[in-house]
Parts: C-alpha cells; sequence; structure tokens
C-alpha cells in the first residue's frame, strides 16, 4: 500500500497537509455562502475570521494581518504539500526548508489578496428616506392599519430590494398592487398607501 512506502515524516506532511487543506476549502465555502465575520460575532460559533491577536502590530506587517487562523492554515497547508513532495527528492532539511518559504510567501500573498478584497467593499447601507415618495409593489400582503408587517420590492439607491411595509389604511395591501411610500417607521419599515 503507498502509505506504508512513506517515510514516517511524509506521513505526518501528508497529513497536515491534507488537513489543513480541507478546513480551507470548508472556510472558503463558508465564506462564499455568507458566514463570514459578523456572523460569527455571537452566539456559541467563534469568530473564524479574525483571532484577537491582530491588534498587536508585531503580527502585520506594513498594514497586513499575516497572524490570522487563515494566514495559519495558509501556511501549514502549502509549507506542508510542498515539503512532502520535495523531501524525498531534496533531503529532509531542505525540502523542510523550502516547505516553510513556500509557505510563509504564501502567507504573504494570502494576506495581500485579502486586505485587496477588503478595499472593494462599501458599506452597502441604504437610506430608506430616498425611499419616501416612489413608488413600490407589494411582496407579501401588507395587512390594514399596522396590524402587521409585509413586504414591498423596489428601487432605491439603483437596486432592487424587498423591505419591511405597514400601512394605515383600512385594507390590507394585496401581493402586486402598486404603493407609494409615504414615510419611515424606522431606520428599515415603511409606511405606504395604495396608488
Amino acid at each position: 500500500m503507498w502509505w506504508s512506502t512513506m517515510s514516517t515524516l511524509e506521513q505526518v506532511l501528508f497529513i497536515l497537509a491534507s488537513s489543513s487543506t480541507a478546513i480551507m476549502i470548508i472556510f472558503l465555502i463558508m465564506m462564499l455562502l455568507g458566514f463570514d465575520s459578523d456572523e460569527f460575532d455571537g452566539g456559541d460559533v467563534p469568530d473564524m475570521s479574525s483571532d484577537g491577536i491582530n491588534d498587536e502590530p508585531i503580527t502585520g506587517i506594513a498594514g497586513l494581518k499575516i497572524l490570522t487562523l487563515r494566514g495559519v492554515l495558509v501556511l501549514v497547508a502549502i509549507g506542508s504539500w510542498t515539503s512532502f513532495l520535495l523531501v524525498s527528492s531534496l533531503g529532509i532539511i531542505w525540502g523542510l526548508l523550502i516547505g516553510l518559504v513556500a509557505g510563509v510567501i504564501a502567507t504573504y500573498i494570502q494576506a495581500l489578496a485579502f486586505r485587496a478584497t477588503l478595499r472593494l467593499e462599501s458599506s452597502g447601507n441604504i437610506d430608506y428616506n430616498n425611499a419616501i415618495g416612489k413608488m413600490g409593489t407589494v411582496y407579501l400582503r401588507v395587512p390594514k392599519k399596522r396590524t402587521g408587517k409585509g413586504k414591498i420590492s423596489m428601487i432605491v439607491q439603483d437596486r432592487l430590494v424587498e423591505v419591511d411595509a405597514i400601512t394605515d389604511q383600512d385594507i390590507d395591501l394585496l401581493p402586486k398592487s402598486s404603493v407609494e411610500v409615504i414615510g419611515l417607521l424606522d431606520s428599515t419599515t415603511l409606511i405606504v398607501k395604495s396608488k
């Protein structure tokens, strides 16, 4: 079997490399699905995007967050795979040294990539005061006389949004009916009337 033909060092490197790669893939999938940073701030689930160490300047280089959970995973994954591939041909010392250098370089590149990604983010905040006087369409029934909340869809700040809505009218506002926004109940709930 191929496992028994490897040295103990190669077996350890293979386990480290494959497990850290699997964890990185899980984190990547979670990040793509939106389970990142702010989603982990409350409750029993720890914050996976930061580690509490990054406030110290010694852990960063030129403003980059190097010592993070992602950074350590990249270091271990890339370093272990590189060492695993080179130990048998270059020897233990050179294989481990080149693997360590490759891991550090990959960690630095990963930190640069995340910093560049964060620079692309915008706050994304919508000011629903901009919705007042505009038209929308009822998406979920809006109960009469503020007896509950419904939803409307409309364009606000060049985005199609679904927003909670209430009405003061004596009749329910049914789906697909046109409504006009006449005010705000709070920062995310609109007051509407039929048009």
